[in-house]
Formats: C-alpha cells, sequence, structure tokens
C-alpha cells in the first residue's frame, strides 16, 4: 500500500513539476484521477531516487512542525545524511553579492568547525558556495537544497561543486524532479528547509529585502539558534539589526560549539 501511494506522490509531483501548492490541493480535494499504468512506470520517468511523506525513512524533522514539508524529495548522495544523529547541522545563508570581509568571515568560522557538523546551504552563488566549498576543503559533509530540478544546476557555474558535494560524501536535494527549471518563488520556499534541516541558522552577510529573511523566520519558527557576523558599522547590515533584536553574534566557529554544547542538540 506505501508503494503505492509513493508512486502517486512521485506521479504527482512530476505531473506539477514539485510546486507544493499545486499537489496539496489536488491531494486534499482529491479531484485528480489515478492512471494506473503512468503511476507503475513513474520511477522509470524519474532521474534519481526519491523520498515521500509516506516513507519511513522520511525525516522526522520535517514532519514537527514544519510548514509545508516538502510531499517528495530528490536526491542525489548520502541519503543518510538526512537523519543522521551524531552529527550537528549547520545550516548557512547569506548574501549571492558577498563581500570579500564576508566570504573570508564564513571561511573562517567553518574551517574552524570540528567534524561533528554538517553544513548545509542552497548552492547559490556568494555565501552559499563558499559554505560549501569550505566544508568540503575541510572534510565535512554538506547537503546542498536546490530551487530547481534534481538535475539541474543552477548557477550552472556551481556545477563543479555539485559534483564535488556528492563525490566527496554529501548529499544534493530538491523538491523538484528531474530538470525542472527554476523559477523565483522556488528559492523562498527551499529556504523553508534549509532552515527545518539545521540545529543552528548562521547569517553569514545579508541585506535589506534578501531572502535571507525568510530563512531566519522559518528558523525562529523551528525553535532553532541564529547567528550573525557582525558588520562594520557603516554598511547597513541586516546581520547587526539581527543581532540587536538577540541572534548571537558569531566570530568563530567557537561560539556556534560553545552555544550548542551549553543549551544541547536536539533532533
Amino acid at each position: 500500500m506505501i508503494n503505492s501511494k509513493r508512486k502517486i506522490l512521485a506521479e504527482l509531483s512530476l505531473e506539477k513539476e514539485g510546486d507544493w501548492d499545486s499537489m496539496y490541493e489536488i491531494i486534499r480535494t482529491k479531484s485528480k484521477d489515478i492512471d494506473v499504468q503512468s503511476i507503475n512506470n513513474v520511477d522509470e520517468k524519474l532521474s534519481t531516487p526519491y523520498l515521500t511523506i509516506v516513507d519511513d525513512e522520511y525525516p522526522l524533522s520535517f514532519k514537527k512542525g514544519m510548514i509545508k514539508p516538502p510531499i517528495v524529495l530528490y536526491y542525489k548522495g548520502n541519503i543518510g545524511l538526512l537523519n543522521n544523529k551524531t552529527l550537528i547541522r549547520l545550516s548557512v545563508v547569506g548574501s549571492r553579492k558577498c563581500t570579500k570581509y564576508g566570504c573570508e568571515a564564513v571561511r573562517k568560522v567553518i574551517s574552524g568547525l570540528s567534524k561533528d557538523y554538517i553544513v548545509i546551504s542552497g548552492l547559490a552563488y556568494g555565501i552559499d558556495a563558499i559554505a560549501h566549498r569550505t566544508a568540503i576543503d575541510n572534510g565535512l559533509k554538506t547537503i546542498a537544497v536546490l530551487g530547481s530540478g534534481i538535475d539541474y544546476i543552477y548557477p550552472k557555474e556551481n556545477a563543479q561543486l555539485y559534483h564535488d558535494i556528492i563525490k566527496y560524501g554529501g548529499l544534493i536535494i530538491s523538491e523538484y524532479p528531474n530538470n525542472t527549471k527554476p523559477k523565483k518563488p522556488n528559492f523562498i520556499e527551499r529556504n523553508r528547509i534549509v532552515a527545518s534541516l539545521g540545529n543552528f541558522l548562521l547569517v553569514g552577510e545579508a541585506y535589506e529585502h534578501s531572502g535571507t529573511s525568510t530563512t531566519v523566520m522559518h528558523a525562529l519558527n523551528y525553535g532553532n539558534n541564529v547567528g550573525c557576523i557582525p558588520y562594520p558599522s557603516l554598511r547597513n547590515s541586516s546581520c547587526n539589526k539581527y543581532i540587536k533584536e538577540g541572534a548571537y553574534l558569531i566570530e568563530t566557529a567557537d561560539d556556534i560549539e560553545t552555544i550548542m554544547n551549553d543549551e544541547g542538540v536536539s533532533y
């Protein structure tokens, strides 16, 4: 029965290109006729393995209060990282147009982390790419959450990074099947997954009107700690704003590790 349900969800995901709202409305209203042959053949139409919300291996953290938990999740790489209970998960977000200061600060923090950490980000330009690459260079596992289809590398300049994440034992995940092209709303939707996967959210660099604010909001809703790298007073940094509002000030990896050790980690 579970196998049939998961194939129905996969077929629906393929038809709606992973759009959560469209999929949920069909599930809620039961408004779609079932094409048995198409459903039975769905695995042949998908390029990668996948998890659905009805699978036993589906992450419990997604079900525990996550807004719009992914109905289908496609993946490449080490899927065991998704439910790993021995490693601390650090989500990292920040500006695509990061400054030299922001890049160097994020490198400093991540390169100082112990091997007890997984680094999670969104494979975007800037801080995301710096976070993934620094994790790999320092022997840490990393998870990339895409806002495009699992096979659609965006931006294309991060193609080598995409392949290196898999090569060095990391994980690529996406709600969107095959070569689904990215749409602007997909990147906002992706942020809830990045926030949910982490035990701690680090904001490396951010300014007004950026997607970082939605990731911070989701992290706080999930009860996760948020920390920010401080910025010079002459820069209109959202990091400084978040620190004033109660986010932790993060300058080194020790700052994060002290917070996590003091407060403990809940999965």
